[in-house]
């Protein structure tokens, strides 16, 4: 008595044990499932926790196989409790799953129905196996493990797929049939004959067991459906754990029939173990579409990233054929009555295979009208491009040409086609290694643009335009060139070339006019003022000269250089102040002139103004600075930024106090304030011994208005 007492002590508090740890452990998931928010991490976890529940339900098997009571205790409290948990599961993906769209949703809603009658076919056997109710209480749970199947097909079957052509689909429904006949000659003869040699089972059984394999051949049915239309993209979503659970279900319905067989009650712990792996891949399943968001759900199906990306579709027909004739060999050397059975479905699963032939043999045929018409397309729009367009291998042959290209040369396709380049080529005009090297740089991607001299078929040489990119022709890496004649455009740039070099000579005609038209003026201004006794009219006409020569200097700097429409700004500087020294008389030793300009090319709107200024600014340096004939003029150009400083300096007597530079009455001042305002700049006076005039001006002179 006291044993049994102890026994039952002990299978209660295991079973306390057991059912608030997995309510424990479910419970903690409940919060973050109600909302959606479930984590990586937290996703991880469950999965550990999943798959430490079935290692320990596979220790308190083999802890408790030989003892019935316990084992059978604990196992019909476990497994309803886990079914039901996963039911809660399943409810809240149901409810996410109507953000997804209809079709997610029905599937999501009978996987719902089909855990229903999962928990109430457990709960039927727990109740049976307590000896609470009869055997007849029994056919409650036949009848909700059939209808579990009959939704669990529906939810499968309502799962969006990949659109495919009905040729596509028609094959694959051959290939899924040749499956089911391949395994249903396997189950013949491992289990369905057994069952049948059974003298202790009864009709009714007989038919409740043909009926479950039935369903489960259906389910497995659309199992590998949904298997091929996911397959290489089963990373993502909860398919592959519904695939998982489908795969236990009929381990474990298989372990069943062989545990009835055979009378095992051993290897019911493994049933057990598969059903609750089975129940588990649901939740994981269900955890996996409640933390989707809708955008990683509903992806275009009908994208290439979803089609078949296995190598099982083109060698299914060879591997379900081999293993059709091992089972038949079998058969064949071990019991004749099984023979005639394998023989037919053998050949059930020949003539699929011929049926499959031919569906691959229309597919293929219209493959290969795609591939025509898609060519022909291909080939209507390189001949719309008027240029020439070569496809070219790495051996410099022709792979392809356009009828731009045809008509460029003269030649006719098949005259191309296969040919070097060198026959397109003009003798002796073109650098073939260049071009060579050029072809090997644009298949590493470098796009080349160059000029190539051709030759028609004709004689006829012609220059044209190629530019190169890398591409790809039917799986080979190529070089296409797009060519264009530019023979027109080769006569434009020689006549604007000869056009150009008269129009150089006329302006540096009209420059070397004007300079000389300005150094007449200069010197009848010279000669006026030979004849005149009037100091301050000699002055102003002196005055005058240096501004004109100035100015003449400026066209005499354009038309001896190359650049017609710019000069040197430190050689015209420096010429000036050659000519002022020179002009009154200066002795070079007396007066020194430090010059420092950097390298500038201005252009004539700049150059004349500052001329100009630079003429007033030295000119009076040299007439008042230096009173005993002595001292020091510094000229300085540099570059600050955007903006070029000219400083004109001496250490002179330097100017009065009460100098305003803005208020000057002289004119040369004047002149020197308004031509600064031309060049859009400033002039500054600067501070300390003698006179320091800083002009800044910008590089590019802003358009002045009229």
């Amino acid at each position: 008595m006291l044993p049994t007492i102890l026994l039952v002590n002990k299978i209660k508090l295991i079973h306390e044990i057991v059912t608030t740890a997995e309510f424990s452990i479910y419970m903690g998931f409940i919060e973050n499932i109600s909302t959606g928010k479930i984590s990586n991490n937290a996703f991880k976890k469950a999965i550990l926790l999943f798959i430490l529940i079935i290692i320990g339900y596979a220790f308190f098997t083999l802890l408790f196989i030989n003892n019935s009571n316990v084992f059978e205790g604990i196992s019909n409290y476990l497994l309803p409790i886990i079914s039901a948990v996963t039911l809660i599961m399943v409810f809240y993906a149901v409810k996410r799953s109507k953000t997804y769209g209809k079709s997610y949703y029905h599937a999501w809603l009978f996987l719902l129905i089909a855990q229903a009658f999962w928990v109430m076919g457990d709960i039927s056997w727990s109740i049976w196996d307590f000896k609470l109710a009869d055997a007849s209480f029994l056919t409650y749970d036949y009848v909700c493990f059939g209808l579990r199947i009959v939704f669990m097909c529906m939810s499968l079957n309502a799962m969006p797929k990949p659109h495919t052509d009905i040729l596509n689909w028609y094959r694959r429904m051959v290939e899924i049939g040749m499956v089911l006949v391949t395994l249903t000659m396997f189950f013949w003869s491992f289990l369905i004959l057994p069952f049948i040699g059974l003298d202790q089972i009864d009709s009714v059984d007989l038919m409740v067991i043909g009926l479950n394999i039935m369903l489960i051949f259906a389910l497995m049915f659309f199992s590998i459906y949904l298997l091929v239309s996911y397959a290489g993209n089963l990373k993502k979503g909860p398919i592959p754990y519904i695939i998982a659970s489908v795969a236990f279900q009929v381990l474990a319905a298989i372990t069943f029939a062989y545990g009835y067989i055979l009378g095992l009650y051993s290897i019911v712990g493994m049933e057990n173990l598969f059903w609750i792996a089975a129940c588990l891949c649901i939740a994981l399943a269900s955890l996996v579409q409640i933390r989707c968001h809708p955008p990683e759900v509903l992806k275009d199906l009908s994208i290439e990233y979803w089609r078949f990306k296995i190598p099982f579709e083109t060698n299914v027909a060879l591997l379900l054929g081999g293993v059709a004739y091992i089972l038949l060999i079998w058969a064949y050397f071990s019991f004749e009555g099984v023979f005639e059975i394998l023989l037919f479905g053998g050949g059930l699963l020949v003539g699929l295979a011929l049926i499959r032939a031919a569906i691959s043999s229309k597919e293929v045929r219209k493959s290969y009208a795609k591939l025509e018409e898609s060519k022909r397309t291909y080939q209507c729009i390189l001949n719309t491009i008027n240029d020439a367009v070569y496809v070219i291998n790495p051996e410099i042959k022709f792979l392809e040409v356009n009828q731009g290209a045809l008509d460029m040369y003269g030649y006719s396709r098949q005259e191309i086609l296969g040919k070097s380049l060198d026959m397109l080529s003009a003798p002796g005009k073109n650098d073939m290694t260049e071009v060579v090297n050029a072809g090997y740089l644009a298949l590493d991607g470098e796009t080349q643009t160059f000029e190539f001299w051709g030759m028609r078929k004709t004689g006829e040489i012609f220059p044209k335009e190629i530019k190169i990119n890398k591409g790809t022709y039917f799986g080979q890496n190529v070089v296409v060139a797009v060519a264009r004649d530019i023979t027109h455009r080769k006569e434009y740039e020689k006549t604007l070339k000869k056009s150009l070099a008269e129009k150089e000579v006329m302006v540096q005609e009209v420059h070397h006019r004007v300079k000389n038209n300005m150094q007449v003026i200069s010197s009848l201004l010279r000669l006026q003022s030979m004849y005149l006794d009037d100091e301050k009219v000699k002055n102003a006409l002196q005055e005058s000269q240096n501004r004109v020569q100035s100015m003449a200097m400026i066209h005499e700097k354009l038309y001896q250089s190359r650049d017609l429409s710019s000069v040197d700004l430190g050689g015209y500087l420096r010429q000036i102040m050659r000519y002022l020294l020179d002009n009154y008389k200066m002795e070079f030793h007396q007066i020194k002139t430090v010059i420092h300009a950097e390298k500038a090319e201005i252009d004539v709107k700049t150059a004349s103004p500052l001329g100009l200024i630079v003429n007033e600014l030295i000119t009076n340096s040299l007439k008042y600075a230096f009173p005993d004939g002595k001292g020091e003029i510094i000229l300085n150009v540099c570059l600050v930024g955007d903006y070029y400083h000219l400083t004109v300096a001496d250490n002179g007597i330097g100017l009065p106090d009460d100098f305003q530079l803005d208020r000057t009455e002289t004119l040369g001042l004047q002149i020197v304030n308004r031509l600064v305002g031309q060049i859009d700049g400033v002039i500054e006076l600067g501070e300390g011994k003698g006179t320091e005039f800083i002009i800044k001006f910008p590089l590019t002179i802003k358009k002045r208005k009229r």
